[in-house]
């Protein structure tokens, strides 16, 4: 901040200067109390609280008409990030174990299954249908 305003500078801008030079000092020593950690702290405890209880309350009317709430989509993505990352190392132990030379005690057998091909790109099957009804007359 400078000492002096410019000229030319807007009368908003001059304004909020001269607050600014005069609450500053008094807004620093006022944060820099015990005091104020404590209510911070207080008062971050009882948004922390509400937040959870609005978020419990919210989910037992999901659960109400059986749809899934927040919580458990949160813990469907934890799961099934878990999940990508374990077929990832799974991946990379397989490719290792493809790329090392067979031994010399290997059977036939490992030595075949080693030359296997990996599916290129799997697709997905299209979802099956139900038993269809006849139309009705």
């Amino acid at each position: 901040m400078t000492a002096q305003t410019p000229p030319g500078t807007p009368l908003w801008r001059q304004a909020f200067d001269a607050a600014e030079k005069r609450v500053t000092p008094h807004a620093e020593s006022l944060v820099r109390t015990p005091q104020f950690a404590t209510g911070v702290g207080l008062l971050r405890r009882a948004q922390n609280l509400a937040k959870d209880t609005a978020r419990g309350v919210s989910a037992r009317a999901w659960h109400l008409v059986n749809l899934p709430a927040g919580t458990d989509l949160a813990r469907l993505r934890a799961q099934i990030g878990a999940l990508d990352r374990e077929v990832r190392r799974l991946t990379v132990q397989l490719e290792t174990e493809r790329r090392r030379p067979p031994t010399a005690d290997a059977t036939p057998e490992e030595t075949d299954a080693d030359g296997a091909q990996p599916a290129v790109s799997a697709r997905p099957r299209p979802a099956r249908r139900g038993a269809q009804r006849p139309p009705r007359a």
